[in-house]
């Protein structure tokens, strides 16, 4: 704990003399070859602004930025902007970004993410949809606090808005082709240039493959590798001064054996006294476990393919002083993925499948004004109609103990009369289709009292409607299921449906200070709809229905803010600083629910409040003309104010002291399933992050070649995964870490050629994306999910611009 807390004191003091020390040293003095900071423009308010003009947290990363640091996944993107995060997953359906601690990682269709994610104006319906390679982008912002209001979508926690480049009148060529650690091999190029007099075109494509980083010792298979690859075009028609159109279409595919956990710690009978507590590690053979473990030893299969495809039209029309806007989207994606949740020899769950057919439409219409008025606003209309046709299967022997005797040849009689064969699997489908349709009304508006004051005023109002239609049958050739697993797997079929009207708003002061700074204070009120909770592994509460079984509330978060954002010294030093408290009603949380069959289940639950308060900060600063430096920080206090039915933290059944609430352990106790979480920390959710970072540039002798370097340090603070009780130790902490990263190369620029060699990870940290209780193994064990950025990477990079 000391040590924790001495590294965190570090990093805190490093980022606060980064943050703020630099104004010191600048007004101490300033070189006089100094260069200026290039301005950065957002559009975060749906039109083009200096981003210390916006009254918004945000993080800014460009496209060159992300180039220059090997940084082109979107998975990526938590280096450069603090208080952004993502855990591992087995699946991209449960993939999602967490902004100052808050996000919807949830398996669950028919639930949305908390942390939105635009490209090029479009929303995406699912997060997995945007882990795709940033590749040719102009710039991403991440976004904190609400963001519903102007950008049309559940983005109650935050907003990751990807821009990518417009095309070009002038002819261009970039090229970028890199090889590294792992066989990973990535390779991008695009071309822009005119079509005809009027019109422009661009054209991107990507590749990435890489070695899988676990090992079955098993099969020799590898799993965790990526196989990647796609395109985007765009063609700009300018016929007249007044008329802009774009047309964007894109596609891309990945088939990656992914996505596998590996062992952080088996369960022993010091952490279950159970007899049955260290089975697992006893039939998985000699697999490591720790920060380091990648090796599995399993049989079923492990896959993930997705394709994900689009278009849009952007016209932009100009109505005097007024700019009309249509934008039209349609997208689809369809995934297929499976893994082998035992982590075991054993078919105890071989077939755990997944597969999403999601279509997705839009259209914005948005009325622009001018800057320069009394009023100036953004106001428009919304529609939104999405479709999604999920299709779920569970097969195995599904108990550690069925699966060992049945691999053993033994019949097992499961009820009078009903012998289950030895090969003979349990089983069970889930078939849904999910329909979202949103119409909404929006604005926002500054009144300029002064030139120099303005009042920020704005409103969207939503109305929703959710539908799904919900059929649970058995598996062909595994339909004993209903014997042993009980009413939580018996066939179940109905539809339902919900809706809801909300009204959104914000409002806040915004006051300029000094030649280039501005102040400003905001209360938002968010919103994430209603959905379902489409798993319903679950036994049915007598007396419920299952319509209402499965309705979730809407989230709705409620958040101050209050920042300063400012250039200084000539613009040579650039600050953005902002505090914040969001409180979030009835937030939609995953939680794992334990059942009397013995087995566990993912289901969604509205927690009653949960607490999100901190401050984060930034800067960057042209120390000479040669050398910029940066730095940023984000402290984030994330906790349930009220949380009554958090579930206790096991796949398996949880044995307790009658009437305690998970524990202590005692053979033959009552079991519950649930505790209360009430102040307990926001599972992954560390309370600092922050990073240090410098680009330096040198012309070298003969002047015709430039050598630079550049290097990131990230830091997080510790971090926990999952809920526990305060009488249970948790073991879901990964310890805090930092991780350095280095670029050095030379680059010619009449030849339009770049050199570098890299280094990520410097120091070779062992780290875990994220914790969670180990399936089918007793209280105690421990999965973690790990990535390459966990072990040092090299590799060399060349790239062409012309």
């Amino acid at each position: 704990m000391e040590e924790s807390l001495g590294a965190n004191r570090s990093f805190l003091f490093a980022s606060v003399a980064v943050t703020f020390g630099l104004a010191g040293a600048a007004r101490a003095a300033i070189p006089p070859a100094a260069a200026q900071l290039d301005e950065v423009v957002v559009t975060a308010t749906r039109r083009a602004e200096n981003l210390i003009d916006v009254p918004v947290s945000a993080a800014v990363a460009s496209g060159q930025t992300l180039e220059r640091l090997n940084l082109n996944s979107a998975e990526d993107l938590p280096r450069l902007a603090p208080g952004l995060t993502i855990a591992g997953y087995n699946t991209p359906r449960g993939a999602g970004f967490k902004v100052r601690g808050i996000g919807t990682n949830v398996f669950a269709d028919g639930i949305e993410q908390s942390v939105g994610t635009v490209v090029d104006g479009i929303p995406l319906a699912r997060a997995g949809q945007g882990l795709a390679d940033l590749i040719d982008v102009d710039h991403v912002e991440v976004l904190r606090g609400p963001q519903g209001l102007l950008f049309g979508r559940n983005a109650s926690a935050g907003l990751i808005n990807i821009v990518t480049r417009l095309p070009t009148m002038t002819p261009s060529l970039a090229a970028d082709v890199s090889y590294g650690s792992g066989n990973q091999v990535k390779a991008a190029g695009s071309v822009s240039g005119p079509v005809s007099k009027d019109v422009q075109g661009r054209l991107t494509a990507y590749l990435t493959k890489e070695d899988g980083l676990v090992h079955n010792i098993g099969t020799g298979k590898d799993y965790d590798g990526r196989d990647e690859y796609g395109v985007r075009g765009q063609l700009r028609w300018v016929p007249t001064e007044a008329l802009d159109i774009v047309l964007r279409a894109d596609w891309s595919k990945r088939n990656n054996d992914c996505c596998v956990w590996t062992v952080n710690q088996f369960a022993t009978r010091a952490t279950d006294p159970r007899a049955s507590a260290a089975f697992l590690s006893s039939i998985t053979g000699p697999i490591s476990q720790g920060p380091g473990s990648r090796d599995v030893n399993l049989r079923g299969q492990i896959f993930n393919l997705s394709e994900n495809a689009g278009g849009s039209m952007e016209v932009n029309y100009k109505l005097g002083a007024y700019t009309l806007t249509s934008l039209t989207g349609y997208r689809t994606w369809d995934q297929k993925d499976n893994n082998d949740a035992d982590l075991s020899p054993l078919n105890v769950l071989d077939r755990n499948y997944g597969g999403n057919n999601l279509n997705q439409f839009s259209q914005e219409i948005r009325l622009t004004s001018p800057k320069d008025r009394f009023i100036d606003f953004v106001a428009g209309l919304f529609y939104y109609d999405s479709s999604n046709d999920g299709s779920f299967q569970q097969v195995g022997r599904f108990t550690i103990g069925l699966a060992q005797a049945q691999a053993a040849g033994a019949n097992l009689t499961l009820a009078p009369g009903v012998v289950l064969p030895a090969a003979q699997n349990f089983g069970r489908d889930v078939n849904t289709t999910i329909r979202v349709r949103d119409e909404a009304a929006f604005g926002q508006a500054n009144v300029n009292f002064t030139p120099r004051t303005r009042l920020i005023l704005g409103a969207r109002l939503t109305d929703t409607r959710v539908s799904m239609d919900f059929a649970r049958v058995g598996t062909p050739g595994a339909n004993a299921f209903n014997f042993v697993l009980g009413a939580a797997f018996a066939p179940l079929a109905f539809n339902v449906e919900t809706s809801d009207t909300s009204l959104s708003w914000r409002a806040g002061l915004a006051q300029d200070v000094g030649e280039r700074g501005n102040l400003y204070a905001t209360v938002t009120r968010g919103y994430k709809g209603p959905g379902f909770n489409n798993l319903l592994d679950v036994v049915i509460p007598v007396g419920t229905t299952p319509q209402d079984f499965t309705r979730v509330r809407p989230e709705v978060p409620t958040s101050f803010e209050a920042g300063y954002k400012a250039e200084l010294f000539e613009r040579r030093l650039r600050l953005n600083l902002a505090a914040y408290y969001t409180g979030f009603k009835d937030f939609q949380a995953q939680v794992v629910e334990p059942q009397p069959n013995g087995l566990s289940s993912y289901a969604i639950r509205n927690a009653g409040k949960l607490i999100s308060k901190g401050f984060e900060g930034d800067a960057t600063f042209a120390a000479t003309a040669n050398l910029t430096l940066g730095g940023s920080a984000s402290y984030n206090d994330a906790y349930f104010e009220s949380f009554l039915a958090a579930s206790c933290p096991t796949a398996g059944a949880l044995v307790t002291t009658p009437g305690a609430f998970c524990g202590p352990l005692l053979a033959g106790g009552a079991n519950r399933t649930s505790f209360d979480a009430s102040g307990r920390d926001a599972p992954g959710a560390p309370k600092w992050t922050g990073n240090l970072n410098f680009d330096y540039r040198h012309a070298l002798e003969g002047g015709t070649w430039e050598g630079f370097a550049q290097g990131l340090f990230n830091w997080r603070s510790s971090t926990t995964f999952a809920l526990y009780p305060a009488n249970i130790p948790n073991p879901t902490v990964q310890r805090a870490y930092g991780l350095v990263n280095l670029t050095a190369g030379v680059s010619n620029e009449k030849l339009g050629t770049t050199l570098s060699v890299f280094v990520n990870n410097l120091f070779d940290k062992q780290f875990a994306q994220s914790l969670s209780g180990l399936p089918f193994d007793a209280i105690g064990g421990v999965l973690q999910f790990v990535n390459r950025d966990a072990e040092r990477t090299l590799g060399i990079k060349i790239s062409v611009r012309r």
